[in-house]
């Protein structure tokens, strides 16, 4: 190696002792973006891009990386559970959520999921770096809102109990399927009943919660246990209580 080049290098980490990182966001401008900034740091190189989490999985699994850097939408119970799924099979891997959600069923879905870090689009990039690089294995965030952490850690378990001792058979399955981020119609098809059945079910399950949106439907669902998986995303059936006899009212 010429000593010019030798002396260029001096004080930087070898290429094999970088933190090797994978995006996964919807948004290629923002992947790219990130991409570049990430790829100048001389401790760091982006070895994947995935358009979600759970093809962040398949890729991950195979490149094994340090960190997976990734947004998700909390409207889709799916993709909610594939990084719960992300940090079973790369157990190694430091997951960060950078995501533009501040509110605290967000928050509280992510804590659930497993995430390493939560981390708001709109912090400074520091905060990124500072999240990529730490070894802590505990929760970390950036930039929220003290009140939110507080209220996301307040025992709810007595209440949700009570909750969901209330909630009809068809609210549970209606729950479970605005979890699961299925459209109004596809749970009409799943329980054999007509959409405009299920919206009525759908507003009085929500109303009976104090849920107000699918997002936050995703979360209680997630906190109480209404969804299984088994290496991957559930499926309606009537062991998830998602199906059931025409005759059921």
């Amino acid at each position: 190696m010429p000593r010019k080049y030798k002396e260029s290098t001096q004080g930087l980490p070898d290429r094999r002792s970088r933190l090797r990182v994978v995006l996964a966001d919807d948004q290629t401008i923002l992947r790219h973006g990130l991409r570049a900034l990430l790829d100048a740091e001389p401790d760091m190189e982006v070895i994947g891009e995935a358009r979600n989490v759970q093809d962040a999985v398949a890729l991950s699994r195979r490149l094994l990386p340090d960190v997976v850097i990734t947004d998700v939408p909390f409207s889709n119970g799916i993709e909610v559970q594939a990084i719960s799924q992300l940090r079973r099979e790369c157990a190694a891997a430091r997951v960060l959520l950078l995501t533009a959600h501040i509110c605290q069923e967000c928050l509280r879905a992510a804590t659930m999921a497993g995430v390493h870090g939560y981390i708001l689009k709109h912090s400074p990039f520091e905060a990124l770096l500072r999240a990529i690089r730490s070894e802590g294995s505990d929760f970390e965030h950036s930039d929220l809102p003290v009140r939110a952490v507080a209220k996301m850690r307040q025992p709810s378990e007595a209440s949700a109990k009570a909750q969901i001792a209330e909630m009809t058979e068809r609210e549970r399955q209606v729950l479970i399927g605005v979890a699961l981020g299925y459209s109004n119609k596809r749970i009409a098809g799943n329980l054999g009943r007509s959409v405009k059945t299920i919206e009525k079910h759908r507003f009085k399950m929500m109303h009976r919660l104090g849920l107000r949106n699918a997002a936050a439907a995703t979360r209680y669902a997630m906190d109480n246990g209404l969804l299984h998986s088994n290496d991957g995303a559930p499926q309606p059936g009537p062991e998830h209580g998602l199906a059931e006899a025409a005759s059921s009212p």
